[in-house]
């Protein structure tokens, strides 16, 4: 890209830049995003590209869904200015549409997965190194290079994914592609005996179907075939997984915390999350239609929970759950909306490997997200939608 590039370019260079910084940094992703939305405003074609893409399902039920959090703010319970700022927060969906109006260009795409796969590769060096030395960032464990935990392990499984696909459906030179298989290596096995994020080995294990049935694709298999050599790849990465200490040390004290929440004794991440998500159900039979509006979650579930004694007491801003989140602030016709969006994405044509490139990490997304938000927390959220516009864009 030159400094005689054309609009396009500059937002799809912007786009990819996003996707970059917000694996590090927060303000610098808000100022790249706001630099991507003036550069789109600023320029007639990327009006009409946009205009185009919002008229496709997918570019319309993302816009429809983002209207309809702000309708939520005319009647949240929310303080105004928290119900202002989640209502802004939506407007990640505009990713997806604008990825959707410009990355059409398969150089383009080949380098945002390359740009993905390069980064996510040198973090998880700089990650192995981290852990070797007992280096530690902020307060995270040693190797934890990323924002978070989480948003490390799902980074850099998304990442290995994409260098498997590369791989698979790229003639790259002889050097080129064993680059590419020790990145897949080196990002899974980072996954599996460093990052601490379970929703990367969710990640992680999703993916590896979404290859399986990718490779299986035009090899005449059957029914029993396909099920038998997915179930080989999802066996295989759960016996890698299962050869991590650090793996088995996070799924026990899960399961622990699962088992125990109800004593009342220590803390209980995981095992809290079922209070959580009951109160949550709760607060969707109140008002099942309609929400309680858009950032409202924490008042709404603070006045359910008043006077309640230990744990069950606790006032917390989210449910862990993206569906009844959306469901207590927006009400089930939202919640149908946002289903009606996903299935338009896993709908939508695409050339290889690109649909099996973002829908594999859709699938994944729609997984983790039955234990938290990560269609609308910062990173993993802004991921997902800018991922889906990248990965789904087609020319015309």
């Amino acid at each position: 890209m030159t400094l005689r590039a054309a609009p396009v370019d500059y937002a799809r260079g912007l786009l990819v830049a996003v996707m970059v910084a917000m694996l590090f940094s927060p303000p610098l992703t808000s100022l790249l995003e706001v630099t991507l939305y003036l550069v789109v405003l600023g320029s007639a074609d990327l009006r009409a590209r946009f205009m185009r893409a919002a008229r496709q399902p997918l570019g319309a039920l993302a816009l429809a869904f983002w209207a309809v959090t702000a309708i939520g703010l005319a009647y949240s319970i929310a303080p105004w200015k928290e119900a202002f700022g989640i209502w802004l927060s939506w407007r990640r969906l505009l990713l997806l549409v604008i990825g959707l109006a410009v990355f059409g260009d398969l150089a383009w795409k080949r380098r945002a997965a390359w740009t993905l796969v390069g980064v996510a590769t040198l973090a998880a060096v700089a990650s192995f190194i981290g852990a070797f030395l007992d280096i530690g960032l902020r307060y995270f464990p040693p190797g934890i290079i990323l924002r978070t935990p989480p948003t490390q392990g799902m980074t850099f499984a998304v990442a290995a994914f994409a260098a498997a696909l590369l791989l698979r459906h790229t003639a790259y030179s002889r050097r080129i592609r064993l680059l590419l298989a020790a990145s897949c290596a080196l990002l899974v096995l980072n996954v599996a005996f460093i990052t601490t994020g379970r929703s990367g080995y969710v990640v992680l294990l999703a993916c590896a179907v979404a290859f399986a049935l990718d490779w299986l694709k035009g090899r005449g298999a059957g029914s029993l075939q396909r099920f038998a050599w997915v179930s080989v790849a999802a066996l295989a990465v759960v016996a890698l997984l299962a050869a991590s200490p650090i793996v088995r040390q996070r799924i026990e004290v899960g399961m622990m915390q699962l088992e125990s929440y109800d004593q009342g004794v220590g803390t209980s991440p995981m095992g809290e999350r079922v209070i959580y998500q009951a109160n949550a159900l709760a607060l969707i039979a109140e008002r099942p239609l309609t929400g309680h509006g858009t950032g409202s979650f924490e008042a709404a579930y603070a006045r359910l929970v008043d006077g309640r004694p230990g744990r069950e007491g606790l006032v917390v801003h989210d449910p862990h759950n993206q569906y009844l989140n959306i469901a207590v602030q927006h009400g089930l016709p939202a919640l149908a909306l946002f289903a009606a969006l996903l299935v338009a994405a896993f709908r939508r044509p695409c050339a290889p490997p690109w649909r099996v490139l973002g829908l594999g990490v859709l699938a994944a997304w729609c997984l983790t997200s039955l234990f938290s938000s990560h269609f609308s927390t910062f990173g993993e959220g802004r991921f997902i939608w800018l991922w889906l516009g990248i990965c789904l864009a087609r020319d015309g």
